[in-house]
């Protein structure tokens, strides 16, 4: 009998060497050693194996063994992989198009590995394919980023976006916090860099996390999560929480207690603001109250995200500065009036005098000017499209161009009158000017002109004088009632100039319009009746309508009766039209050129040849116009 014998166990290796394990068990024999991972190791190594076993892998051999399970699949032995060669490397956990959170390991460093031999379990050793020095790299820890030692993986300490840049890594906060720390915003992506989706619970722990007090609304920010997800990026630049503004306190103010211009314009009947019309310049009396001086308020404080008050800003103080005929009463903040005009409030001097000073263009910025009273004093030009109308004079220090001026005095402008555009200046006293080029000029006094005047349409019932500069007419049409002095008329090109006299008396057009709509009266019963004698017209009207044409040919008689009378009237005069007209003389210093036609009343005259010096004049007796 044969006599105790320990527990043996069979092994076998594979096909590479790399891995070894327990192919068969026998059981001890008598007082045999049993199986366990000291006696697995022995026999291990009394097989010649030099590497290590594996202490874990043979434990559940035995525990295998014991419970009589397989133990063919358990490899107790590796053999030494050959390390090849490599480079260190930094290596994303993620995908960090998404953004990382507090605590998230993002990244990860790998060191160089150099080249190493490998061995199988048999003792064969196995070299790399490739043989080089492998290169390290320095990676930096940038802003809110920490590196765990133990695992080299790189740590967020935020909300953010991780990012490399010349060698730094760091990670750049999605939020971000107003100055006034009232809002916070951030960029909102649906997901994280592992692809977890962002919620608003995540978002709101990171906003109590930044310290964030007040309300917040969830159901809002999971509207723009949905959002985000539902166009698949993210949504730059969103409020997630807010806290309350605070209110600034108004500055002082003057309320003007009269009928005020409309400073930003008024509406036509389309709706559209009309930019250019704010309304008239308001007139007020002598002892009127006109404004009250408001002082600021204190304004009303906001909330910021960590609950604590907004200070607001308090309002400045207005200071008004009393100008012309302006008073203020005790209580240092009620304005009267000391005499009637024109209440005007420029900068912060609010004064009352007979002429508004503009100091600058009428234009965009003051708009339209229309006073009720008293004058007006331009200290630039009037621009193209606006309109400037007085009751007394306008003054215009600058020039006038494709504007509407209108006075009831006198306008005076020191530049020129140029409307290539349209436009009209009208006044009821004079108009006087540098030059004037295509303007269309109507005057109830005199029009003074001291240059220039070129293709121009001018009407007045005085006089015009052109005698100080240039006093050159060319082109256009000029009609007066008194006459005019000027230095040349005409051009040497022969552009048709037109001037004349016509004297116009009050009642004239008015005469003309009467004696028309009489004729168009009497028309009219002709053309209903005819025009046989009333005896032939009653004789063939019907028995019962001859009362009532009867009457309408009375009527007739009484219409041609009244346009007889006015005719008559017109006729006379015209007649001493025509002894008025001996006086007034049209005079040219220097020079008339050809292509000048003189109009006088009804007649015409030509001037065919260069004329020097000359005064056209007209002869009552021959009815004639007099060139001499």
């Amino acid at each position: 009998m044969d006599g105790p014998r320990d527990a043996q166990f069979r092994f076998a290796m594979s096909e590479d060497g790399m891995k070894l394990g327990v192919s068969r068990y026998f059981p001890p024999q008598g007082a045999g050693e049993g199986p366990s991972v000291a006696l697995l190791k022995r026999q291990v190594a009394e097989a010649g194996v030099r590497l290590p076993v594996d202490e874990e892998a043979a434990r559940r051999v035995v525990d295998a063994i014991q419970r009589d399970e397989e133990i063919r699949r358990i490899v107790l032995v590796r053999g030494i992989d050959v390390q090849e060669p490599r480079n260190a490397s930094l290596v994303a956990l993620g995908n960090l198009d998404f953004p990382v959170f507090p605590g998230d390991r993002f990244a990860r460093k790998h060191p160089p590995r150099r080249a190493r031999d490998g061995e199988t379990i048999d003792g064969r050793v196995t070299t790399p394919k490739e043989h080089f020095e492998p290169e390290d790299i320095k990676v930096t820890v940038g802003a809110n980023v920490e590196f765990d030692s133990l695992t080299n993986a790189y740590v967020s300490t935020v909300w953010g976006m991780a990012r490399l840049h010349e060698g730094t890594l760091g990670v750049d906060p999605l939020t971000h916090i107003s100055e006034d720390a009232r809002i916070v915003k951030a960029t909102l992506h649906h997901r994280d860099f592992r692809g977890q989706p962002v919620t608003g619970k995540r978002v709101e722990k990171e906003l109590r996390d930044m310290g964030v007090v007040i309300d917040i609304d969830l159901e809002r920010l999971e509207a723009l999560l949905a959002q985000s997800k539902e166009q698949g990026q993210p949504l730059p630049d969103q409020v997630l929480v807010a806290g309350k503004p605070p209110v600034p306190g108004r500055d002082g103010w003057l309320e003007l207690l009269v009928s005020t211009r409309e400073l930003a314009g008024t509406e036509d009947e389309s709706g559209r603001l009309d930019f250019r019309d704010r309304g008239t310049h308001p007139m007020v009396e002598a002892e009127q109250v006109v404004a009250r001086l408001h002082p600021p308020t204190s304004g009303e404080g906001g909330i910021d995200i960590y609950g604590k008050t907004i200070p607001p800003g308090r309002g400045k103080p207005m200071v008004v500065r009393r100008g012309e005929n302006i008073d203020v009463l005790d209580d240092e903040i009620t304005f009267i009036s000391r005499a009637r005009g024109v209440m005007s409030l420029e900068g912060n001097v609010l004064s009352v005098t007979e002429c508004l000073l503009i100091n600058g263009n009428v234009d965009l910025g003051t708009g339209n000017i229309t006073l009720e009273y008293g004058s007006v004093k331009i200290l630039g030009s009037i621009h193209a499209g606006f309109s400037v109308s007085a009751p007394k004079h306008v003054i215009v220090a600058g020039s006038i161009e494709s504007a509407t001026v209108s006075a009831g005095g006198n306008i005076e402008v020191s530049g020129g009158i140029l409307m290539p555009d349209g436009g009209t200046v009208r006044a009821q006293g004079s108009v006087s000017c540098a030059y004037a080029t295509n303007a269309r000029i109507r005057a109830g006094g005199d029009v003074i002109i001291a240059n220039d005047i070129t293709n121009s349409d001018i009407r007045a019932e005085g006089r015009l004088q052109g005698t100080r500069g240039k006093g050159h007419v060319q082109g256009g049409k000029i009609v007066t009632g008194r006459g005019m002095e000027i230095k040349e008329l005409g051009s040497e090109l022969g552009v048709t100039t037109v001037v004349g006299i016509q004297i116009h008396h009050d009642g004239d057009d008015t005469l003309r319009a009467e004696r028309k709509r009489l004729k168009e009266a009497i028309r009219k019963i002709d053309d209903a009746l005819g025009s046989d004698q009333p005896k032939v017209i009653l004789a063939r009207t019907r028995p019962e309508k001859r009362a009532a044409v009867a009457e309408v040919i009375k009527h007739r008689m009484t219409l041609v009766k009244r346009r007889k009378a006015i005719s008559e009237e017109i006729n006379q005069r015209m007649l001493a039209r025509q002894e008025e007209l001996a006086g007034v003389r049209i005079r040219v210093h220097r020079l008339i050129h050809p292509g000048v036609v003189v109009v006088i009343g009804s007649k015409k005259l030509a001037i065919t040849r260069r004329t020097e010096a000359a005064t056209i004049t007209w002869d009552t007796r021959t009815g004639e116009i007099v060139l001499g």
